[in-house]
């Protein structure tokens, strides 16, 4: 099991701020789901405050993944690949997210080294392998 999220290369609070200093804000209850996995990702998400719970579902059971919290982004995964969205994330406590649009979160990339963007697509991949593999090795597979 993943115990918690780590910290985007994208989600320093200065350059986020830099680049949608006007971008709307999202509250969610605790409870709320910010999105669902199988869903297109159109946006990624910095968390300002609360807590986010982020789960897959195999059948009828739910398998956690990852927490996250203030200054770390989710659903970017989704805007890196282009492949649907990996698991659902829902509000633990009172949460205060920024959306963050793909225009602007390519934008974010665009700006960083080539290489970094292709790294990061790599990443990505390695993740969601090994979120499959813990998922699998949660329920008892091979």
């Amino acid at each position: 099991m993943i115990e918690s999220s780590t910290k985007h290369p994208l989600s320093a609070a200065e350059d986020v701020k830099s680049t949608a200093p006007d971008a709307e804000l999202r509250y969610l209850a605790p409870g709320d789901v910010l999105f669902f996995e199988g869903e297109q990702g159109d946006y990624a998400y910095v968390i300002k405050e609360g807590l986010v719970e982020i789960s897959r579902r195999v059948g009828p059971a739910e398998v956690f993944l990852a927490t996250g919290g203030p200054g770390e982004i989710v659903g970017e995964m989704a805007l890196i690949d282009g492949k649907p969205r990996s698991a659902t994330t829902r509000a633990l406590r009172p949460t205060t997210v920024q959306v963050l649009p793909r225009d602007r979160f390519d934008a974010l990339l665009n700006d960083a080294d080539p290489a970094m963007r292709q790294l990061m697509e790599r990443f990505v991949q390695i993740i969601r392998r090994l979120t499959d593999s813990t998922v699998r090795l949660t329920l008892g597979g091979p």
